[in-house]
């Protein structure tokens, strides 16, 4: 993704005749898009981590997520503290477990439109699934755990809620606009022209386009 693509006869071909949009930013911008229900794909994990290793200067994500599968996110936010440069967030729509991903963020912006909105995670099994009873207790154990795990991580992105309170609001779903948001902890800005002006800037790097 990061290396210029060869034709056949192993010329590099022109930037505007090789790339998508999606690649075009990665590579000239560091801008990642994090879109659709987060599930147990690796691939998210892996540009961030690949992105890393190129350079430790800055790397944009930008999430539309109605949340998705707790474990993958739990991936991805350890993913996102651990790398060496700094992951800085964009939110349009972020539910449920794409509202942690925000909230990790290194510096972390909100659209003026976005939709922040927070709820308990999704169940781990259909409703039309027939549980047998002596297990109810373990799905409804590890439910509480993912619930646990789910209020601590905000709160060690600086929600400004106690985790009494954090509990209570994840209980239903609960909306927040933009400025609502900020105020929450969950986000630090609504993103301004000049800021994604610097998002979007000419790379420094060397490239090898025609």
């Amino acid at each position: 993704m990061l290396y210029p693509r060869l034709t056949k006869n192993g010329q590099t071909v022109c930037e505007d005749e090789m790339v998508s949009f999606r690649e075009h930013l990665a590579v000239n911008n560091r801008l990642l898009f994090l879109t659709g229900v987060i599930t147990g794909e690796v691939e998210a994990s892996g540009l961030l981590m690949a992105m890393d290793r190129l350079s430790h200067d800055p790397i944009k994500l930008v999430i539309t997520s109605p949340g998705g599968e707790l474990d993958s996110t739990f991936m991805l936010y350890d993913t996102m503290r651990l790398l060496s440069a700094p992951v800085y967030t964009l939110g349009r729509y972020c539910a449920s477990a794409a509202a942690i991903l925000l909230a990790v963020g290194k510096q972390r912006y909100l659209l003026p439109h976005a939709k922040v909105m927070l709820h308990l995670p999704s169940s781990y099994f259909q409703k039309d699934t027939i549980i047998p009873l002596q297990d109810m207790e373990i799905h409804q154990r590890e439910a509480r755990k993912y619930k646990e795990r789910m209020v601590e991580l905000f709160l060690e992105c600086g929600v400004k809620r106690s985790k009494e309170e954090l509990l209570s609001d994840v209980d239903r779903d609960f909306w927040l606009e933009p400025e609502e948001a900020i105020a929450y902890g969950l986000a630090d800005k609504v993103i301004t022209p000049e800021v994604m002006q610097e998002w979007l800037g000419s790379s420094n790097r060397t490239r090898d386009f025609c």
